[in-house]
């Protein structure tokens, strides 16, 4: 019983001093005990429910009562933290639905053959740079700290789920009965319905996180490759991941065989003058010959070729303006690449592992 009293005195303790002549103190603290329901600190909570318990069977009706009502209050802070316009799930979702209405939009426009007509090639560059302005503006608001707001949040649903235990006391057909305490912490904010659109908000707020993690994982892999990997490889690999990120694809990792394999071949351009994917080197012949001789252990997928410049620049604009070679690019399927600069040729190898 002992620390059940100390929690009674702790709570009684204050209300002495505001109590009126014509009022008891009991009668006080037990409205005080109410509110401390509705707090947002957990201690105080905790502090009520153990207060109760002390006051005994007829207190039970108003300790009902009391939690019902905390129970209105804490989903209320729900609903004012939903439409809070410091709700940084709300801001990021606005952005992030036009962006993937974007995505599915263009993602079709990089898939089509158009004949390498320049003025489609021109369109199709300008719907990519507003498709990468507006994903800059979707990531960084993804990139805001949301510790303080999940707090608010998680307290609330914190106080729902002890609520929600208290009142099965008194109520024993309730839905909460039957779940565990991970399934209940999920119920009370699904049965909101303020908390169910902040479940659609932050979920789609941590696909943001996932893929700026993912670019960054991929960015960070490609930059400490070991000394086999040269600043023109990784430049290439850094501008088509940024790119490839705008329409949600996974970004590429530069894998050392493959590198090999696609640096082999551009040095044979480059040596015997030819230019094609056939290779006069019989044992070299194919791509998938050259992936192989390489030591790639992967599926090879795909092989783009350019010839004309050593600007990794170069290269992916003249592979974004021919179709099939963006194609390539673009794929959804591969998550290996290598890139092979030698002088002004150029040999891109995609595969999977």
């Amino acid at each position: 019983m002992r620390p059940i009293l100390a929690a009674f005195i702790v709570l009684l303790a204050p209300f002495e001093t505001v109590a009126t002549a014509q009022e008891a103190p009991s009668d006080e603290f037990k409205r005080r005990a109410a509110l401390w329901l509705e707090s947002a600190e957990s201690s105080k909570r905790q502090a009520a429910y153990l207060s109760y318990m002390q006051l005994g069977a007829e207190a039970m009706p108003m300790f009902q009562a009391a939690l019902h009502k905390a129970a209105r209050a804490h989903n209320q802070r729900i609903d004012h933290l939903a439409g809070d316009s410091a709700n940084p799930y709300a801001a990021h979702h606005d952005l992030a639905r036009q962006l993937d209405d974007e995505r599915e939009r263009i993602t079709p426009l990089i898939h089509t053959d158009w004949k390498k007509d320049p003025d489609k090639i021109r369109m199709l560059r300008e719907e990519m740079d507003d498709l990468g302005r507006l994903h800059e503006r979707t990531m960084k608001i993804a990139g805001a700290n949301t510790t303080s707001f999940d707090a608010q949040v998680d307290g609330s649903v914190s106080a729902l789920f002890e609520i929600a235990r208290q009142l099965e006391r008194f109520e024993a057909d309730r839905d909460s009965a039957g779940k565990d305490d991970d399934e209940l912490r999920a119920f009370v904010l699904e049965d909101n319905i303020e908390g169910q659109l902040l479940i659609k908000q932050r979920e789609r707020f941590r696909g943001s996180r996932r893929e700026i993690d993912a670019h960054a994982a991929a960015t960070k892999a490609n930059t400490e490759a070991g000394r086999w990997a040269s600043a023109p490889m990784r430049d290439f690999a850094a501008l088509l991941n940024l790119q490839r990120s705008w329409l949600g694809l996974e970004p590429y990792l530069l894998e050392e065989k493959l590198c090999a394999a696609a640096l082999g071949h551009s040095n044979d351009m480059a040596s015997l003058g030819f230019f094609s994917h056939t290779s006069p080197i019989p044992e070299k012949a194919s791509p998938g010959q050259r992936a192989t001789l390489a030591g790639f252990q992967g599926g090879w997928s795909g092989e783009n070729i350019f010839m004309g410049s050593a600007s990794h620049t170069a290269a992916f604009d003249g592979w974004f303006g021919s179709d099939g070679h963006r194609f390539i690019m673009f794929a959804s399927g591969p998550n290996r690449i290598g890139v092979g600069p030698s002088g002004k040729h150029w040999t891109m190898m995609t595969g999977k592992q």
